[in-house]
């Protein structure tokens, strides 16, 4: 399903025997700090290779050992200095992939559609979404590698919601995660939720290991409610704000 981007792996301890720009598809690995120095100077996609002793390298991407880490890794690693979205799953009707720096203006579009942020949070103000994104992108993918993603028509590439499972403050057993889905007002009566979530609960049980999901929901929320019930989860009580705490066993 993800194309492979990367092309060749290059371990550089020596900064001069960084060449001043390389091909696309190539990253580099690297046990010193001056290379990875220069590497981020030249916007080169690099990944530092811990020291033994743990000497501290200041690089967004470390590894412990080169020979243990999987060529899918490698290449989710490269799309990270590239920005270059991954892939997570592809149902009958539609496509779910990570969220890119690209894709904001057709976020923006997608939340000001009518009676779209009837029961979920706006988007901030332009700029501070725009930062907001980038982090999540750097830190919440990087760090769970999972996180609300995009869902699109398979057919047209249309960007029509959202969905995905989050590690949040909400979670309070371990191996727990809360799932989220926004669809297009556009797309509502399709059954399109039922089926882009069916998948996400999929992954996280069989791809992310989860012992377990949340939901949340406003109680005047008919449409979700409904649909958690659907998907197998369960009404187990209230939030302090009053929303709906679902759960479902995995």
């Amino acid at each position: 399903m993800n194309n492979n981007y990367l092309k060749e792996k290059l371990i550089i301890d020596n900064e001069e025997m960084v060449q001043p720009d390389y091909e696309d598809g190539i990253l580099i690995l690297t046990h010193s700090q001056a290379v990875i120095d220069v590497c981020k100077a030249r916007d080169i996609p690099v990944v530092g290779i811990e020291l033994e002793g743990g000497a501290y390298l200041d690089c967004p991407q470390l590894i412990i050992d080169a020979d243990e880490v999987e060529d899918e890794q490698y290449e989710k690693m490269y799309r990270r200095c590239k920005g270059i979205p991954w892939s997570i799953a592809i149902t009958d009707r539609c496509f779910i992939r990570e969220y890119c720096e690209d894709d904001l203006d057709d976020l923006f579009e997608l939340y000001n559609q009518p009676h779209m942020t009837d029961y979920m949070e706006t988007l901030f103000e332009y700029e501070e979404e725009k930062e907001y994104e980038r982090n999540y992108i750097e830190y919440i993918y990087k760090l769970y590698g999972f996180g609300m993603w995009l869902v699109f028509d398979k057919l047209t590439g249309e960007l029509i919601g959202r969905a995905g499972i989050e590690v949040r403050e909400t979670c309070t057993e371990e191996n727990q995660a809360e799932l989220g889905f926004a669809i297009s007002s556009k797309r509502w009566h399709e059954g399109l939720a039922y089926e882009v979530c069916s998948k996400i609960i999929e992954l996280a049980t069989e791809e992310y290991e989860l012992q377990s999901l949340i939901a949340r929901c406003d109680p005047d929320n008919k449409a979700s409610r409904n649909l958690l019930n659907k998907l197998g989860f369960c009404l187990i009580g209230y939030e302090q704000d009053g929303d709906c705490r679902y759960k479902k066993d995995l």
